[in-house]
């Protein structure tokens, strides 16, 4: 992964007093530590610390978590995503009960003052889901992605991010792919819109918002 990130010229106007949301991608039993799923990677396991970082600087009245929701029954859908389910129907709620769909256990402290958008059949957090409603709400004018899989669900919540208007913020070392290259490939579509997307890391974007305390 390159060492130089992406930085627009509005990031310099990013503060804690912005309009701002953190977005925590689909941290879920699921993905993370029900063994019974297929889709478990403990590897994504590490990203936990990072996220908690950023949660602490921003405060959990300032942080969405998103939760990915498999139906019951892969016969329960239509066209592709029938197709999609077929295949996949370990991860169906019939099979893996609804507690994996659960955030982990890491991120409970913070779920109660924070929001919870659950979403079905679509990679990214603004589709099928009360997602955009609720930052809609809050008049949110950036967003900062992280969780998993940066190759996925955070890429496809990012573009839609950036074709909606918003200004948005990867922090890297705070999503995670399964994939090997997953985070080599996802980044460089990242940077294909520098004008909107300020990519960085967990302790630049800390550093970033205690100067502006300072100043």
């Amino acid at each position: 992964m390159n060492d130089v990130l992406t930085v627009p010229e509005w990031h310099e106007e990013v503060n804690l007093h912005s309009k701002i949301t953190l977005v925590v991608v689909d941290m879920q039993k699921l993905f993370l530590t029900d063994k019974k799923s297929p889709w478990m990677d403990k590897k994504l396991l590490s990203i936990i610390p990072n996220i908690k970082k950023l949660i602490e600087i921003l405060g959990e009245q300032n942080v969405i978590f998103t939760r990915f929701m498999p139906p019951k029954n892969w016969q329960d859908e239509h066209g592709s995503w029938q197709a999609y389910y077929k295949m996949n129907q370990k991860v169906t709620t019939r099979i893996l009960g609804t507690g994996a769909l659960d955030i982990i256990d890491d991120f409970l402290p913070y779920v109660a003052n924070a929001s919870v958008a659950s979403r079905k059949k679509s990679a990214s957090a603004f589709m099928a889901g009360n997602f955009h409603s609720k930052i809609k709400k809050q008049s949110v004018q950036i967003l900062i992605f992280t969780g998993i899989e940066t190759d996925y669900c955070v890429l496809s919540s990012v573009l839609d991010a950036i074709h909606l208007g918003y200004f948005v913020i990867v922090v890297m070392d705070a999503c995670a792919s399964s994939k090997k290259q997953g985070q080599k490939h996802a980044q460089g579509i990242f940077e294909r819109f520098p004008e909107q997307l300020w990519i960085t890391s967990t302790d630049d974007l800390i550093k970033h918002f205690q100067n502006h305390i300072k100043n």
